[in-house]
C-alpha cells in the first residue's frame, strides 16, 4: 500500500513539471493576427503569421488580387493593399498547413465637393476719420474703427479686383488686398457720407457692401453745440436772445488769431481769426434751428447775417483781441440788407422759407 501511495506521488510530481511545457507548446503553435478584416479601398495593412521566425518559409497568397493585392512579403509578414470593392481570402502556407483570413474592401467614401457659397465677412461697414491735426484737441470714441480689412469667404475663387463707386466714391480708398481706408472726412453740412464696394471674383461674380464714413470732428462739435444749449439755452429765450447768446459764447471762449480761418478750431483751439468767428457763428445758430449764414466778402469783417424772430440782424463776433472779445448786433432791412445780401451772395428767399 505503501509503495502504491509512493508511485502515484511520484506520477503527481512529473506531471506537475510537464504541464508548463505543454502549455507553452500550445501557445507557441502558428497563427494569423486575425481571421477577419474589414479595409477601405486604397489602404494597406499588414498580416502576420505569428509563433513562427520572422524569416521562416511563408507563401503568401490572395484569392483576388484586383480586391486585394500583395504589395510586400518578408517571411512571417505581408503587406496587403486593398483594391476595388469585395471580398477574399487571403492565405499563408508554412510546412504545408495552410492559414486564412477573410478581407472584405469597402468603397472609400468620396468627398463631397465644398459649396461654393462666396460670401463677404460683412456686408455694411462705418468708419470714422480722424486728421492728426485734431486728435489731440477733441475727445472721441476709440472703439471707432478706423479702416476695415474685407475678405471673402465660401469659394476658392480668388478676388481679381476691389472697387469703390458711388457719388461719396472719393471718400474712400481700398487696397488690393481689400483694406478700407478713408481720404478725408465728411463736411460739417454733409455728416455722412456713403458708397459701395465691389469684390469682383475671378469668375466675373461680385460681392457687396455698403460703407459709410462719419468725422471724429462733427461729433465732437456736435456735442459741443447741444452743451452750450443744455447750459445756456432756454424755451422761453426769443430767437434773437439765443443767437446773442452764441455770439456771447464765441466771443467769451475765444481769442483772435490771424489767418486762421478754420472755423472749427474756435471751438477745439480756442482761437481763429474773422472769419472763423462768423462760420462758427452760422453752425451755432443753425444747429438750434436759426437760419444764418457767414458773409463771404471779405471786408464784412465778422459779420454773420441771422433770421430770428422773423427780422434780420447782423452780428460781428471777428474782433481782433483776446477773450473775453466784445460782439456786436443789430438788426438790418431795407436797402441796406438788399446791399449786404448782393455783397455776399445770400439768397435772402433762404431765410424767409
Amino acid at each position: 500500500m505503501r509503495r502504491k501511495n509512493i508511485m502515484i506521488i511520484l506520477f503527481a510530481m512529473a506531471l506537475v513539471l510537464l504541464l508548463p511545457g505543454m502549455a507553452a507548446e500550445a501557445k507557441t503553435k502558428p497563427k494569423l493576427v486575425t481571421g477577419k478584416k474589414n479595409m477601405t479601398a486604397g489602404q494597406t495593412y499588414q498580416l502576420k503569421l505569428k509563433w513562427v521566425s520572422g524569416k521562416a518559409k511563408v507563401k503568401w497568397k490572395t484569392s483576388k488580387k484586383s480586391v486585394v493585392s500583395i504589395a510586400k512579403k518578408k517571411g512571417n509578414t505581408v503587406t496587403l493593399k486593398a483594391g476595388k470593392k469585395g471580398t477574399v481570402v487571403v492565405t499563408a502556407t508554412y510546412k504545408k498547413k495552410i492559414y486564412k483570413c477573410k478581407i472584405t474592401v469597402r468603397e472609400k467614401k468620396k468627398e463631397q465637393a465644398a459649396a461654393d457659397n462666396p460670401a463677404l465677412n460683412s456686408r455694411d461697414v462705418t468708419l470714422y476719420y480722424l486728421s492728426d491735426k485734431t486728435k489731440d484737441y477733441i475727445q472721441y470714441d476709440k472703439n471707432h474703427i478706423r479702416e476695415y480689412r474685407f475678405r471673402v469667404s465660401g469659394t476658392k475663387k480668388e478676388v481679381r479686383d476691389w472697387k469703390i463707386t458711388g457719388e461719396d466714391a472719393g471718400y474712400f480708398k481700398i487696397t488690393d488686398y481689400g483694406l478700407l481706408q478713408l481720404n478725408y472726412g465728411p463736411a460739417y453740412i454733409d455728416p455722412c457720407v456713403t458708397a459701395t464696394v465691389t469684390a469682383v471674383l475671378e469668375d466675373g461674380g461680385k460681392l457687396t457692401a455698403t460703407v459709410r464714413a462719419y468725422s471724429e470732428l462733427n461729433i465732437y462739435i456736435d456735442t459741443v453745440f447741444t452743451n452750450f444749449e443744455k447750459q445756456y439755452i432756454t424755451s422761453s429765450m426769443t430767437q434773437r436772445e439765443k443767437a446773442e447768446k452764441a455770439a456771447w459764447y464765441i466771443s467769451t471762449t475765444s481769442d483772435y488769431e490771424l489767418y486762421n480761418s478754420n472755423w472749427y478750431d474756435i471751438f477745439i483751439k480756442g482761437k481763429g481769426d474773422c472769419s472763423a468767428s462768423r462760420y462758427a457763428l452760422q453752425y451755432m445758430c443753425n444747429h438750434m434751428g436759426l437760419k444764418a449764414s457767414g458773409c463771404k466778402n471779405m471786408d464784412a469783417h465778422g459779420k454773420t447775417l441771422v433770421y430770428a424772430d422773423g427780422k434780420f440782424y447782423v452780428i460781428i463776433t471777428g474782433f481782433n483781441e483776446p477773450k473775453p472779445r466784445q460782439y456786436m448786433i443789430y438788426e438790418i432791412s431795407g436797402e441796406a440788407l438788399d446791399e449786404l445780401a448782393e455783397q455776399n451772395n445770400l439768397d435772402l428767399d433762404y431765410f424767409r422759407q
